[in-house]
């Protein structure tokens, strides 16, 4: 729950103050004319973010990117509810925003939300249909709800567009370990390894390739060990 502004918080109103005065006077001696919000809060952490987008809405602020940047504090603040509501808020006011999309179908995969999570990567699908996460993501929830040829449409295009991107070729790995396609998994997550090697999907790859290597080694590999998504 967001802390109200008053004289009995006055850790919040501290908040405001300073955040304002910062974009009003140009943080660090810049000039913020011209600058877009997300520039003008970069760098700031989650609670200061919330208490300026709050006071700006109550001001009267009304367009999609101020709700999308209040939601994306929320976000990074694991308040997934709020996060939702505002991001919600930003379609509400702009049907095509992209990223507001993308974000509320993370948070609904994260709870397990399989067909509210395909319903905005579709949006997002649809307002940017070359873009591979989007695609990718999309694949894996319709994949997910064993729709196997409509999530391959998804990650056909995905790995069209960018063959060298870790997310499609670590959704592939997990499209042939279950199916049972122990060796051809193996390689795509081998090259996710090779392509992002500092990066949370090549730690998840290694991981399950430590899995799919037992398997292969078992006389009659079974495959029903899960992957690690």
């Amino acid at each position: 729950m967001p802390v109200p502004c008053t004289m009995k918080n006055p850790e919040a109103l501290i908040s405001i103050f300073l955040v304002v005065l910062n974009l009003a006077t140009g943080a660090l001696g810049q000039d913020v004319s011209g600058m877009t919000l997300a520039e003008e809060l970069k760098g700031l952490e989650p609670g200061p973010r919330i208490a300026y987008t709050r006071h700006l809405i109550r001001e009267g602020r009304d367009d999609a990117e101020v709700f999308f940047q209040l939601a994306v504090a929320y976000h990074e603040s694991s308040l997934p509810d709020s996060a939702i509501r505002y991001y919600g808020e930003a379609v509400g006011r702009d049907p095509d925003h992209f990223k507001s999309y993308v974000n509320l179908g993370v948070l609904y995969d994260d709870r397990g939300d399989l067909h509210k999570a395909e319903k905005n990567f579709l949006a997002a699908v649809r307002v940017n249909p070359d873009d591979v996460l989007a695609n990718s993501h999309l694949a894996f929830m319709i994949f997910q709800q064993k729709r196997y040829d409509r999530a391959w449409v998804f990650l056909s295009k995905a790995l069209e567009l960018a063959p060298d991107h870790p997310q499609p070729m670590f959704y592939l790995a997990i499209f042939f370990w279950e199916n049972k396609m122990f060796r051809e998994a193996l390689r795509e997550w081998e090259k996710v390894v090779d392509v992002a090697p500092g990066s949370y999907l090549a730690d998840r790859a290694r991981e399950n390739i430590v899995l799919l290597q037992k398997a292969l080694n078992d006389p009659v590999p079974t495959g029903d060990t899960k992957p690690i998504r």
